[in-house]
């Protein structure tokens, strides 16, 4: 089942974004449909909340599960889409890991759909969104480099790298690639930075994970993200690329970070459970620089905005 809610005023460009819900997917959409497009946003589970409504508020809202390719066809032909943003998808690597079935028929029959209803219908664009963990454990990885599967998550990213390049080879079809480093921003799931966030407004101390303190990953603000998105498929650039900054942290940085904001100290807990994951990651993104775009926020500065908007939507965190 779904629900087509119609506008009447067009834009510069026709848009659709896939998992407009998400962190990426909502500030992207509410940046594109600011700026004039008419952007068509499919989502399928969306917990009422004032910062979608608002990020949401001049697009047209469609309900539906992206495994349905008539459903995406019917969009795309109905409101003469021009690009698609493919961003719908299970992105939590440890719900991945719990449920890997749902993973794999969300991501790749997902990617399926998208590349196959952009096909039929002549679509201009593309963009498959990727992300930094297709290269496993390993610094400063370069777009050349080897994939590495590892668990559930990374390996259907890896999957949709080679949808996407099977897509351009077979058909000619225009399709971006980007692979983002960790995104931050306003989000209410369950990762480093909006947790840390969310237990120092609430005058907890953050927790810290005893034997992750030197983890690392490399860090990226939720508008720069959208930003270079926007950007790569403006250029017309065809396959991966990663999207990195120069904020490659440890965890115990990342929380130290966000605590000084708040004068608070972190906690060390030793977790019950402990994760098997990527313990050093990052990417080399000169390639994306020599195109001409660089991030405009630093780490700290990208908290400082983070912790402005935490603030402003709590009423739908804080319950």
């Amino acid at each position: 089942m779904f629900i087509l809610f119609k506008i009447t005023e067009n834009g510069d460009m026709r848009i659709l974004i896939t998992g407009a819900s998400g962190l990426i997917g909502s500030h992207l959409a509410k940046k594109l449909s600011a700026d004039g497009n008419l952007v068509v946003v499919l989502y399928r589970d969306m917990v009422p909340s004032i910062w979608l409504e608002e990020a949401l508020e001049k697009c047209v809202k469609v309900r539906g599960d992206i495994r349905e390719l008539n459903l995406l066809k019917r969009i795309i032909n109905e409101y003469g889409v021009e690009h698609v943003y493919h961003l719908a998808g299970e992105t939590i690597v440890s719900r991945a890991y719990r449920d890997p079935i749902n993973t794999f028929e969300t991501n790749l029959i997902g990617a399926v759909n998208s590349l196959e209803s952009c096909r039929q219908l002549n679509v201009e664009r593309v963009l498959i969104q990727s992300t930094d963990k297709v290269y496993g454990d390993r610094m400063y990885a370069h777009e050349e480099d080897s994939l590495v599967p590892l668990e559930p998550y990374n390996t259907s990213k890896i999957c949709q790298d080679y949808l996407a390049r099977s897509y351009m080879e077979a058909y000619g079809l225009k399709i971006s690639v980007p692979r983002c480093c960790n995104v931050y921003g306003y989000d209410k799931a369950s990762r480093i930075v909006p947790n840390t966030i969310k237990s120092a407004l609430r005058g907890e101390s953050p927790v810290l994970f005893a034997g992750e303190e030197k983890t690392a990953r490399q860090y990226i603000h939720v508008d720069d993200a959208c930003n270079a998105l926007i950007f790569l498929m403006s250029k017309g650039w065809d396959g991966p690329i990663n999207v990195g900054t120069d904020d490659v942290l440890t965890q115990a940085q990342v929380i130290k970070g966000i605590c000084k904001h708040f004068k608070i100290r972190e906690r060390l807990v030793e977790r019950q459970r402990p994760l098997k994951q990527i313990l050093q990651q990052s990417i080399d993104w000169s390639k994306i620089k020599k195109l001409g775009w660089r991030p405009k926020l630093r780490f700290d500065d990208g908290v400082g905005v983070t912790i402005k908007a935490f603030k402003r939507y709590r009423e739908d965190w804080d319950k």
